[in-house]
């Protein structure tokens, strides 16, 4: 009974280190391809930021387009999931609140990604049709779909929607995007605890003049 106690743990231990282990690895390459792109990162760089060999590498994603994918799914699948399950609900103040928090916290969690996204955008990558298919296409339709059920669609033309759903995605992912040079600018890290609380806040003001979002006072 020792023994298999034993070996369960060592099992799980196991687990938990090779999770770890792949986390880092995404950590890393979603540092990298945001700062050099698809085309300009090398397995072997990302392997070494982790401390790794591209072999060792290789025992958790077979090569640089699953990683890359493996980036952007599990930064942007939640994402597309959270706004899935808006679209099917009715609006409320609480609902938007919520959705902007968990948006937030997310690309505060995965603090390159949105770099990634507009480094891809600006250059054109190889990866551009497959973000637009697999991400972007979601996000945008599902934002849609959120955006008819708001009380204040009756405020917008519906030639504006696209332009309304755009101009929420542009904030939400802009902020994150210039992060260094906002350090500069304001002289303080633009994703510190307050920073990001005063971000919330300013986005449900948006939102609320834009699309009825809640409570703008909190």
């Amino acid at each position: 009974m020792a023994s298999a106690n034993k070996t369960a743990g060592a099992n799980k231990s196991e687990a938990e280190s090779s999770q770890t282990t792949a986390d880092r690895i995404l950590d890393a390459a979603e540092q990298l391809f945001a700062e050099r792109g698809f085309a300009g990162t090398a397995v072997r760089d990302i392997a070494a930021s982790v401390g790794l060999n591209p072999a060792s590498l290789y025992n958790h994603f077979p090569g640089k387009q699953e990683l890359y994918e493996a980036v952007l799914d599990r930064g942007l699948r939640p994402i597309i999931e959270l706004l899935a399950e808006l679209s099917r609900s009715d609006w409320s103040p609480a609902r938007d609140e919520m959705a902007i928090d968990r948006i937030v916290d997310t690309l505060t969690e995965k603090p390159y990604l949105a770099r990634l996204l507009h480094h891809e955008a600006l250059t054109g990558g190889e990866n551009l049709t497959r973000i637009v298919g697999r991400y972007v296409e979601p996000l945008y339709s599902q934002g849609l779909e959120a955006l008819t059920r708001s009380p204040a669609v009756e405020g917008w033309e519906p030639e504006e929607f696209p332009l309304v759903v755009i101009s929420m995605h542009n904030l939400l992912l802009g902020y994150f995007s210039i992060v260094p040079l906002l350090e500069r600018v304001l002289g303080s890290d633009p994703l510190a605890p307050d920073a990001v609380k005063n971000l919330k806040r300013f986005l449900r003001k948006v939102t609320e003049r834009m699309i009825g979002g809640g409570n703008s006072s909190k």
